[in-house]
C-alpha cells in the first residue's frame, strides 16, 4: 500500500463510473490509517468534476447511454445535497468549469459538437434553461474528426479556452453574460494544432505555453496560444512499442497535469498504462521517466502535495506514485474504488 495520506481535514471526491447504485460522487476519507468511502450523489457515468469558484458546490457530467445529464451537489461536510439536476441537451457530455464569477457553468457536449451554458443562481444552482452553442469542424480521422468535438473547458483569466479534438484545434471566446443565452459567448481566436493530433486535455504553464495531450496522435505537444501550426513542439507520448494492453488497439492518451512549480508535465498513456513525464521548461519538451501506472485506463490524474494520484477506471483502483524533486516513483495502491474516473479534492478551510 501507498504512504499517501490526506491533510487533517481533507477529503477525496471520487466520480465512481458505471451503472449500478454505488456508482456516483462519492467521498473518501482516512480513518486511522484506513481508507473509507461513501456514495454521496447516485449518477451513471459520472465523467468529470469541478468545483463552484466561491460557493460548496460541485458539479459534474454523466450520461446514460448518449443521453447527457448535469449535475449540481451543495457539499456540507461529509453530506451532499442535490440542488440541480437536468439533461445536458446533447450526447456525452464530458468536461465542465464554471466562470470566474460563479454565474455560468460550461460544459462540453462531445458528440454532438456543442458548448452547453447553464446560468447559475446565487446558490450555486442552476437558474433558466441550457443554452447551447455549436461548433464546427473537423479532421483528417474520419470516425473521430467527423466534426467539432469539444473534450475540455477552463477558464484562462476571463477568457474561455476550449480543446476541440475534432477539429484538431484551441478555441477561445470572451464571455457576456449581460445577453442572454447563446450570445453570452463569442470567438475570439482558433489555434489549429498539428493536423490529426486529436487534442484532449491541457494545462497552463508559467510562461503561459500550453501543454496538451494528443489523443489521436499519441503525442504531447507545447506551444502558445496564436501560434501557427508549425510552431507547436510535438513529441511522442510514450515510448513503449506494440499494441496497447487494454481496450483498444491504440494507446489513447488522456489526461495530462502540471507539477507545482510548472517544470514537468505528467500524461496518462492510457492504453500503454504507463505515467509518462516530461520536463517543459526549455524550448522543447523532455522525456524524464515512463513508469507502469500499476492500475488498466489511467483515465485522470491528480497532484497532491508530494503525490501524483492516478484514477484506474478499469482497475477500480486509484494509485499513488512519490514524487521526487517532482519525478514519479513507483505506483502503489492508496485505495480501491468502483470505476474512479475523476478525482476531486474537497477543499479545506
Amino acid at each position: 500500500m501507498s504512504d499517501y495520506n490526506l491533510a487533517v481535514g481533507e477529503a477525496l471526491f471520487v466520480a465512481s463510473r458505471g451503472v449500478f447504485e454505488l456508482h456516483g460522487l462519492t467521498r473518501w476519507v482516512q480513518e486511522d490509517g484506513v481508507w473509507k468511502g461513501e456514495t454521496l450523489g447516485r449518477a451513471e457515468q459520472l465523467s468529470a468534476l469541478c468545483w463552484h469558484p466561491t460557493l460548496p458546490v460541485i458539479y459534474g457530467t454523466s450520461r446514460a447511454g448518449m443521453d447527457g445529464e448535469i449535475h449540481a451537489w451543495r457539499i456540507d461536510g461529509d453530506k451532499a445535497a442535490t440542488i440541480g439536476e437536468k439533461k445536458s441537451a446533447g450526447a456525452e457530455p464530458c468536461h465542465l468549469t464554471v466562470d470566474p464569477s460563479g454565474k455560468l457553468l460550461v460544459f462540453t457536449n462531445y458528440t454532438t459538437s456543442t458548448l452547453g451554458l447553464q446560468r447559475l443562481g446565487a446558490d450555486g444552482g442552476f437558474d433558466g434553461e441550457v443554452a447551447l452553442v455549436k461548433l464546427s469542424g473537423g479532421g483528417p480521422e474520419s470516425d473521430r474528426q467527423d466534426d467539432a468535438h469539444p473534450h475540455q473547458a477552463f477558464f484562462v483569466g476571463e477568457t474561455l479556452v476550449i480543446i476541440d479534438l475534432g477539429d484538431d484545434s484551441i478555441r477561445e471566446f470572451s464571455v457576456d453574460l449581460a445577453k442572454p443565452g447563446a450570445a453570452a459567448l463569442s470567438e475570439t481566436r482558433v489555434t489549429k494544432l498539428p493536423a490529426g493530433c486529436g487534442p484532449r486535455h491541457a494545462v497552463v504553464l508559467p510562461d503561459g505555453r500550453l501543454a496538451v495531450s494528443g489523443e489521436l496522435g499519441s503525442n504531447l505537444l507545447v506551444g502558445h496560444l496564436g501560434a501557427p501550426e508549425g510552431a507547436w513542439q510535438s513529441v511522442p507520448s510514450t515510448t513503449r512499442p506494440g499494441p496497447p494492453r487494454t481496450r483498444h488497439r491504440r494507446n489513447y492518451p488522456g489526461d495530462i497535469q502540471r507539477s507545482a512549480d510548472g517544470r514537468f508535465v505528467y500524461f496518462a498513456n492510457r492504453g500503454n498504462d504507463t505515467i509518462a513525464t516530461f520536463d517543459v521548461s526549455g524550448a522543447e519538451p523532455a522525456l524524464v521517466s515512463e513508469v507502469d501506472s500499476s492500475v488498466f485506463w489511467p483515465q485522470h490524474l491528480l497532484v497532491h502535495g508530494d503525490h501524483l494520484l492516478v484514477a484506474g477506471w478499469d482497475s477500480s483502483r486509484v494509485a499513488a506514485l512519490k514524487l521526487s524533486d517532482g519525478v514519479p516513483g513507483p505506483a502503489e495502491t492508496a485505495f480501491e474504488c468502483a470505476g474512479p474516473g475523476w478525482l476531486l479534492l474537497q477543499r479545506t478551510a
